[in-house]
Formats: structure tokens, sequence, C-alpha cells
């Protein structure tokens, strides 16, 4: 199956926008989707909590929220560790917004060769920078990455 048709690079971004809706975060819902190269689904995450970590009064202190929040693109990547998956030559697919360079440097190590992302809104300007910072280091990497419209 080759995943770069458009049929299936959408279907992995609904995915990724269903999982986003898994987040208990009452200000941001952001779902990622691992993809092997047969098309199968290797591991996902959404931003979130550490396992075992109380998020009922702390998700509505932001300060305290950003202490422990875990971005959904690492949390699949952590989802796959966790699991004895290896991402090596996956693609990931992320909903709601850029990658961030934190996430991006995780991306790299993993192996992962081309993101795909989409936003249901514009693009917020205090995001535009840190993305293109995101994007040039994956570009330095030689990963591809994508924004898809829905």
């Amino acid at each position: 199956m080759k995943i770069e048709n458009d049929k299936w690079v959408k279907r992995y971004i609904r995915l990724a926008k269903e999982v986003s809706t898994w987040s208990r975060d009452p200000s941001r819902k952001i779902g990622a989707v691992a993809i092997g190269n047969k098309g199968q689904v290797l591991a996902q995450g959404f931003n979130g909590f550490p396992r075992n970590i109380l998020d009922d009064y702390r998700l509505d202190i932001r300060e305290e929220k950003y202490k422990y929040v875990v971005h959904a693109e690492m949390n699949c990547i952590y989802n796959a560790t966790y699991n004895g998956i290896s991402l090596d030559g996956a693609k990931m697919f992320v909903w709601g917004l850029p990658v961030c360079s934190e996430c991006s440097k995780g991306i790299i190590q993993v192996g992962i060769k081309r993101v795909y992302w989409s936003a249901a809104e514009k693009i917020e300007d205090k995001w535009k920078k840190s993305y293109k910072f995101t994007k040039d280091m994956l570009q330095e990497a030689n990963i591809k990455i994508e924004e898809v419209k829905l």
C-alpha cells in the first residue's frame, strides 16, 4: 500500500484527529499516529499526563499542567517503546498543531522518515517561529514534513 496516496493520508490524519479527542486537556486536543510501511498502525498518542499521574485538578492550572503534559508525538513514541515496537522508517500523522522542536528531536532519534500534520484552525503566529525551526531541523535530518488539508 502506498501511504502517500491522498486517500490514505487523509484517513490517517482523521485517525490522529480521533485520537486527539482522547485528550482531557481543556485547551488543546492533539493526536498522533505512527504508521508502518505496510499501512499498519504501530502506535498512537495524545497530549496528556504520564501513566498513573492524576490530571483531575492540574489540567485547569496552566502552569501546573505544563509541568506534567506529554505531547502527543512523544506519547506516541513512548507507547511504541512501551510495547517493544520500532518506529524506524515509520510515518507519523499529527492532528492539532505543528510538531514542536522538542518532539521533532524524538522523531529524528527513533527513525521516523515522514511527518504529516493538520490542524482544525489557522495556526497562531506564536507557533509559526517554532514550526519553522522544527521544519528546518527535520529537513536537515532528511525527514519530509507535509501539511495536509482536510
